[in-house]
């Protein structure tokens, strides 16, 4: 038996409630009963929303995800329950996800599509790795200038120095790049493939196919109202695209080419709850000390 909060085996019986067994885990504290199916804090069989969350990520909206859910399991569930569900994951498992280091080849390709958020014109940055087609950086933005560009770029920097950067002419890239990637030593120089016109979209086809995909998962998108609702929706979007959907030229999804074994929104989730609860009680053991000085 494991915590379903820490994954701890350090747990315990703690009597019974409505039937089931509970039991407390002695490192985390958390309590919980004996149905290992369900996702801490939820009533719902994992199955239920990891298949929830699938078909949403797959093309569905979520009026078809509640009719798919209701023809292979016979559960009615809300529509407002399934939106409840790809905010509350996205969230959760974004932490998670950032903390994850995989293996890449280094040659990043950078675009960005205009996409509307509640009408209005609105930028989603993306950076993919060549070999993995891991998606290493993404933002949305108001504008399309330097400075959103230099987060972006700094959101690539912080999984692994590129060693060759391919974009299109666009001049907000000038000062980004220099900025961010820019050396002058040898060894850490990065190299700049810099394309305008049809020549851009040779160089750069990686990120354009990336952007089809993208444009036809966000034809059925409607949650996006206001910008933090859509950069919920696009962080999930960005895990299920590295963790969960197999790449057709790569055969295995993009963390599994890039070393990272984690399989799936179940896991995922799962994961991400340990992460969290261990991120907490590191931060807890920090401040003890702290406060006994203090006295």
């Amino acid at each position: 038996m494991n915590c379903k909060y820490c994954k701890s085996e350090n747990v315990v019986k703690h009597g019974m409630r409505a039937g089931l067994q509970r039991y407390i885990c002695k490192y985390c504290n958390h309590r919980f009963h004996d149905n290992q199916n369900n996702l801490p804090r939820m009533r719902n069989n994992s199955t239920v929303i990891v298949t929830s969350l699938n078909l949403y990520y797959s093309g569905l909206s979520m009026r078809k995800t509640r009719e798919q859910i209701e023809n292979i399991y016979g559960k009615s569930i809300s529509q407002s329950t399934i939106h409840y569900w790809v905010h509350k994951y996205a969230t959760l498992v974004k932490d998670y996800v950032t903390s994850l280091q995989p293996k890449l080849s280094g040659k990043y390709h950078h675009d960005e599509t205009e996409i509307k958020v509640d009408g209005e014109g609105r930028y989603f940055w993306e950076t993919i790795d060549q070999d993995t087609r891991f998606i290493v950086a993404h933002l949305l933005t108001e504008n399309r200038t330097s400075e959103e560009a230099i987060k972006v770029f700094k959101q690539a920097l912080e999984k692994q120095r590129p060693i060759a950067f391919f974009t299109d002419g666009s001049f907000s890239y000038n000062d980004a790049f220099n900025k961010v990637f820019w050396s002058r030593y040898s060894a850490s120089k990065v190299e700049w493939v810099r394309r305008v016109g049809i020549r851009a979209r040779e160089t750069n086809q990686i990120i354009e196919r990336k952007h089809s995909t993208f444009k036809m998962r966000y034809k059925v998108m409607r949650g996006l109202k206001n910008d933090e609702s859509s950069k919920e929706l696009l962080d999930g979007y960005v895990t299920d695209y590295n963790f969960c959907r197999k790449h057709q030229s790569i055969k295995k999804t993009p963390a599994q080419e890039a070393g990272i074994n984690v399989n799936g929104w179940k896991e995922l989730i799962e994961n991400a709850h340990a992460h969290k609860i261990n991120k907490e009680i590191q931060i807890k053991k920090e401040v003890e000390p702290i406060k006994v000085k203090s006295k």
